[in-house]
This record gives structure tokens, C-alpha cells and sequence, in this order.
């Protein structure tokens, strides 16, 4: 039975395979349908579907008896969009439900269909390099990741950041985004015990890392990724020290590419766990911690560019004074200096126990 997307019901059921630009389905037959299947559904402009029409039936009747059982209490109203959010910040959001809707795929063993999910990301990933200002107020409101594919979305977007302060070609950058959200779709393949585990003991800590190989190969031989890509990605545990894994190899024999996405992944478990109130201090512990696992060089390139994003913004001092985030060293880019509301100036370089709280 043939049906306009504004006709499906939650529990239909897909009669056919449903395709988009990719060889390889969308969505399969059987899909029993819930809203965030009908919302994916949408997002790729699907117009029509077959589904079964018995199941369309019953849930069309399911839909009539729950309206009438409903009738009497307060009226349903849409959710009104919030006013707060920006379109940037709506990308981010659908691009969350997206990505959490792909991972779902991998994990019942759908490979990747790189082309739909890169049709699906990259209007959030070239909005995000016309307005990289966005993550200021990102880090500003949330910056605790609260869900693994918000990690990832966010992973890819501070790889392309990082990728065009390199001055990439937007070619490259793109690809460097796309390769740190597919960094960790090996995870998929995990049990689903050990996705939510904070703390793995044991031969769980091997499986776990395990995820860096599947994703690899669940890349592998997609033709549009290219080579350095891929390198990259297997290479996003190492460590210049060579503690890293999972092949244990030093600074030396990693690619660039490979550092930038190591130094990435690290800054977004430090948003992850303690400090995570303060961006400051985040940057602050990566920079400390980083010591001979990273490039000290790239970390303070990183730390440099994201700490440019915060001048002109005002901020709370710990000792009770406030002021203007004014200039930001090359060196140590998270002890910048501020234009104090008294007019003098502090740099936070030459006195060390003064940090920065909170913006104003």
C-alpha cells in the first residue's frame, strides 16, 4: 500500500526497502515505524512509502481510539520551537537524531552508507565554518557532552575547525570533520554493556578499544574517504609517547591528520568529566596532561584557536575580579591577558594564581 509521508502512523510497517541517492537502503523492510523513523524519514525528503496495509489500518484505528480516550483532558499542542535557539544550534540538534538513527543501523549491521550520511551532516558541517562563533556559545551554555552522538557530531566539527585554522583545503577540512564523526562508529559494534560503562575493568578495557579496528574497517573501502582519512582515524588513540593504541606506534610514524584528531578527541573527554563546568580549566588539564603524549607545538595551536574565539568576551575572575578577555599568548594561550573593569590590565601569565571562574 502506497502512502504520503504525512500519512504515516507510529507502528506502520515498511513493505519495501526504502532508498534515497545511496544503493544501499535507508531504511529496510520490516521497520516497524516510531516518530524519530518518520522524522529521519522526512529529513531526506522520502514522499511516498510502502508499508503494509494492515499494519496501516491498526494504526490508524490505535490512533482514533487513543484520540477519543484522550479527548477530555487539556488538548495536545505542538511543541513551539525554541525561540533561544539558533538555526545553527537546530542543525546540531537534528544532526544528534540523526547520527543516533545511524548508529542504530551499524549496530543492527548495516554498513555505512557514507553518502547519506554525509549529505545528512554536511549542512551542519558548512554552516559551522561560516560561523565557527557558534562554538563560543556552545561551550559557553553546555559544554558538557550529554550523549556519545553528540560527541561525535561535535567531534568532527572541532576537527574541522582545527583542520581550516591549518588552512586546509575545504575539501580536506570536510573530510577531517567527517572522519571525527565516523571516528569511533566501531563502537556500534560493541556490546551494548559496555557503551554506558564510565568504568571498564579488565579484558573490557581490550574490547573497548577494539572499536578503534571495527570502525576502520567499517571504512574501509569507501572510495570517497580518502587514504589520509583513514589513517586518521586509526590513528586517534596514539600518542606521541607510543601509550597509545591500538597499534602502539610514536609520534614519528603518526600523520598529522592522525595528531590533530588525537588532540580533538582528548578535549572532548576533558568537556566529559571533571573541569567540565569551566572551558578554561578544560583547556587548562588538556594542556598540563598533554605532556609527551601530544605535540606540544599542536596543542598549543589548539588551545591558541579556541581561546581566540573568547576575546572580547567578559569574564569572572577567582579573585573577585572581572574584566575583558584581550589578547591570548602563542605559548600559553589559556593564561590570556584581561582588561580589568578598573582599567588596569592583568595578564594571567605573570600571576598564576588568579584563574578565570565564569563569563559574565
Amino acid at each position: 500500500m502506497i502512502v504520503t509521508i504525512d500519512e504515516l502512523k507510529t507502528g506502520c510497517v515498511l513493505r519495501k526497502d526504502v532508498y534515497s541517492k545511496s544503493v544501499k537502503p535507508l531504511m529496510k523492510a520490516g521497520t516497524v515505524l516510531n516518530e524519530t523513523h518518520i522524522a529521519f524519514l522526512k529529513a531526506f525528503f522520502i514522499a511516498k512509502l510502502d508499508i503494509d496495509p494492515v499494519t496501516q489500518s491498526s494504526a490508524r484505528q490505535s490512533s482514533e481510539k487513543k484520540a477519543v480516550r484522550e479527548s477530555e483532558p487539556v488538548p495536545f499542542t505542538e511543541p513551539e520551537p525554541n525561540p533561544q535557539l539558533s538555526p545553527l544550534d537546530r542543525k546540531f540538534q537534528q544532526s544528534v537524531r540523526d547520527y543516533q538513527f545511524f548508529f542504530q543501523q551499524w549496530q543492527s549491521g548495516t554498513g555505512i552508507s557514507i553518502g547519506d550520511f554525509r549529505e545528512t551532516m554536511m549542512p551542519l558541517i558548512t554552516g559551522f565554518l561560516d560561523d565557527p562563533m557558534w562554538l563560543t556559545t556552545f561551550l559557553i551554555k553546555q559544554r558538557r557532552t550529554q550523549s556519545a552522538a553528540e560527541r561525535s557530531v561535535l567531534f568532527g566539527l572541532v576537527a574541522a575547525f582545527f583542520a581550516k585554522k591549518f588552512n586546509f583545503a575545504l575539501g580536506d577540512t570536510i573530510q577531517l570533520g567527517l572522519a571525527g564523526m565516523l571516528a569511533d562508529c566501531g563502537l556500534a559494534k560493541l556490546p551494548p554493556s559496555l557503551l554506558d560503562k564510565k568504568e571498564l575493568v579488565g579484558s573490557e578495557r581490550k574490547i573497548f578499544e577494539r572499536h578503534v579496528i571495527d570502525s576502520y574497517k567499517m571504512l574501509k573501502g569507501i572510495s570517497t574517504l580518502k587514504n589520509e582519512t583513514l589513517v586518521a582515524v586509526i590513528q586517534h588513540h596514539e600518542r606521541e609517547d607510543g601509550s597509545g593504541y591500538p597499534l602502539n606506534i610514536d609520534g614519528t610514524q603518526l600523520s598529522l591528520n592522525g595528531k590533530i584528531l588525537a588532540i580533538c578527541d582528548s578535549f572532548l573527554t576533558q568537556l566529559s568529566v571533571e573541569h567540565s563546568e569551566n572551558i578554561f580549566l578544560s583547556l587548562d588539564h588538556l594542556s598540563i596532561t598533554s605532556y609527551g603524549k601530544f605535540s606540544r607545538y599542536l596543542v598549543d595551536k589548539f588551545c591558541y584557536e579556541l581561546m581566540t574565539l573568547f576575546i572580547g568576551l567578559n569574564v569572572q575572575l577567582s579573585d573577585g575580579q572581572s574584566g575583558e578577555i584581550t589578547f591570548i599568548p602563542v605559548k600559553e594561550p589559556t593564561r590570556p591577558m584581561i582588561h580589568l573593569t578598573d582599567n588596569r590590565v592583568l595578564s594571567l601569565l605573570q600571576d598564576s594564581t588568579v584563574t578565570i571562574e565564569r563569563f559574565l
